[in-house]
């Protein structure tokens, strides 16, 4: 009463009534009315709190109407106000707890994963029990000893065995689930008119097989041809172009784009002219990303997403590196046509990054873009006598054309331009797909040695702009020294700031290929990733996109805690409570 004369005159009412006899009270409280017109409102809004909020009437009765414990009187419509949408607030923020919402959802997809896994093991056993009959096992048996009759295919007997082969593998297939073959094994043992059917046939490395692959299609009720246009196709070198357009016109007249069924074009070819809906996988986990934004600038319309991440242990210098041999000419010689200076050159840097320590167990490999092999075996000869056999091997080191790099990679590539002038321009869908090849087989570094300027090209020419792109990729990029600057949004500067304050080692805006993570927080040789969510940049318009991000990095190995900014800025404390045990859950300590 002594705080507040308005509430003491209101407690006295109800306790001259009895505080059990509200309604009496009330009446009491009253009657007042003439001496005291406040102390009817107050009772009135006493009234109605006590019926919906009985726990504020029981502090303002404990406190004796206290307004630093329970409000000014004058303000008890604002004070309920605001606790109306307090206690909105927080039934919002609370009713899709991010934290438990991912625990469900990581416990979701394990289990997805570990039933899928478990029923494909099971199906396919119980598929194996059904099907391996006497009859299957001995044709299988059979089927493997009559390829090892065929040998290499050169004998007098190979046509017989192969005959042999087809005849007992539609008996011997039912008993294998899958069959993992190169496609010309394939040809041998399949005959499209005796076996069944298989349910799907997958066709791997499509851009590679040539025009007789064409059987393949017919082997399965279903066909997924997986390959790629902007690599090397067939090359069907040594073979007339007019006698295989004769023989088209004579036997395929009426087959539709019979003229495209050349040597020099492939399944994959084939395939996207016959069936619709081509399937684009853009993510991309070998190399680097300045190293393989090359080919998606230049080949992919830069649709490629590059997911491998530079760890700390990355090599001296740019990803992508230039050296240009001002010397180097390309000439005849004996042992074909050659840039001596430039390869000398090539030698002397290979040579010298194993010597290196930041090399120490890295991978190399030499791609000469002239057409013949001759600067390659150049350089193979000069490393094998400086390196020695053990290091050459230990170094996995292989030297040749963009041809025989395909399907291959190295951590680091060592590229041999080799032209020295404009006589010739590289500028046919062949040279894009040989180039493309060659600047996208390096990991984690890729030199580019050259003798002529991009200026001397042809603009077109593929040499030029992989040469330019080598050049201007040894422009360093400006460092960022302050945290805070890399941050996109007040709110992931403030939860930078509270981790920092507590001594974690943190990288604002960290790259993982061309995906961008909010904060990644660093200690123990583990980390963890920090998304801000709820801001401009993390609208519900961007949830969709920001998960399917996510799984695709957790697929890489990381893990993320979000917090969003709702929760964070209604109350920072409580919003990071949840973050710093599971930091201390992961060993993550301050540095």
């Amino acid at each position: 009463p002594g705080a507040s004369p308005l509430w003491g005159e209101l407690l006295d009412a109800l306790d001259a009534a009895g505080w059990a006899r509200w309604d009496a009270g009330l009446a009491t409280a009253r009657r007042l009315a003439a001496l005291r017109p406040s102390v009817v409102r107050l009772a009135e809004l006493h009234d109605r709190l006590a019926a919906v909020s009985p726990r504020w009437a029981e502090l303002i009765r404990e406190s004796g109407g206290d307004p630093l414990n329970c409000g000014e009187p004058a303000e008890l419509d604002l004070l309920w106000q605001w606790r109306q949408a307090e206690t909105w607030l927080a039934g919002v923020v609370g009713a899709d707890d991010v934290a438990e919402v991912q625990r469900s959802l990581a416990a979701a997809q394990d289990e997805q994963r570990r039933l899928t896994l478990e029923l494909t093991r099971r199906s396919a056993w119980l598929a194996m029990k059904r099907n391996l009959g006497r009859p299957q096992r001995q044709a299988l048996v059979g089927w493997l000893q009559t390829l090892r009759k065929i040998g290499k295919g050169t004998g007098a007997g190979a046509n017989k065995w192969r005959a042999e082969a087809q005849r007992l593998m539609p008996h011997a297939m039912g008993a294998v689930p899958i069959w993992i073959m190169p496609y010309y094994r394939v040809v041998e043992s399949f005959d499209p008119l005796v076996a069944p059917p298989f349910d799907v046939v997958v066709v791997d490395e499509s851009s590679q097989c040539d025009t007789f692959a064409l059987g393949l299609l017919g082997l399965g009720a279903k066909v997924v041809v997986v390959g790629d246009d902007k690599q090397i196709s067939p090359a069907a070198i040594g073979t007339s172009r007019a006698r295989v357009d004769e023989l088209i016109r004579t036997h395929l007249g009426d087959f539709p784009n019979a003229l495209l069924l050349d040597l020099e074009s492939s399944l994959y070819d084939a395939a996207v002219r016959l069936f619709p809906g081509v399937v684009r996988l853009r993510e991309h986990f070998r190399c680097l990303p300045q190293i393989i934004e090359f080919s998606s600038q230049h080949y992919y319309g830069g649709e490629i997403q590059p997911l491998r991440e530079e760890t700390a242990a990355r090599l001296p210098g740019p990803a992508v590196r230039a050296v240009h041999v001002p010397d180097g000419a390309r000439r005849n010689l004996a042992i074909g046509d050659v840039n001596e200076a430039e390869a000398a050159a090539l030698v002397d840097r290979l040579v010298q990054c194993c010597a290196d320590p930041a090399y120490e167990g890295r991978t190399m490999g030499v791609i000469s873009l002239l057409g013949t092999s001759r600067q390659a075996q150049l350089i193979d000869e000069a490393l094998l006598h400086k390196l020695g056999p053990e290091e050459y091997e230990a170094r996995r080191l292989r030297c040749g054309d963009a041809y025989g790099f395909q399907g291959d990679e190295r951590d680091v590539i060592f590229i041999s331009v080799v032209a020295d002038d404009a006589r010739s321009a590289a500028t046919s869908r062949a040279y894009e797909q040989r180039m493309n090849v060659a600047a996208s087989r390096a990991r984690d570094q890729l030199w580019v040695f050259h003798s002529v300027q991009p200026g001397e090209l042809h603009p077109d020419d593929q040499r030029a702009k992989l040469i330019r792109y080598a050049v201007d990729g040894q422009r360093p990029e400006e460092p960022v020294r302050d945290l805070e600057a890399r941050c996109e949004s007040d709110f992931e500067r403030r939860v930078l700031r509270m981790l920092l304050a507590r001594g974690y080692a943190v990288v604002p805006r960290h790259p993982v290929g061309s995906l961008r993570i909010d904060l990644v927080v660093r200690g123990g040789g583990r980390r963890l990733a920090i998304e801000c969510d709820g801001d401009r940049h993390h609208g519900p318009d961007q949830w969709d996109a920001d998960l399917r991000r996510q799984l695709v990095l957790e697929r890489l190995g990381w893990r993320f805690w979000r917090v969003r900014g709702s929760a964070f800025y209604r109350d920072p404390n409580a919003a990071l409570a949840p973050l710093w045990p599971l930091l201390d859950e992961l060993g993550i300590t301050p540095a």
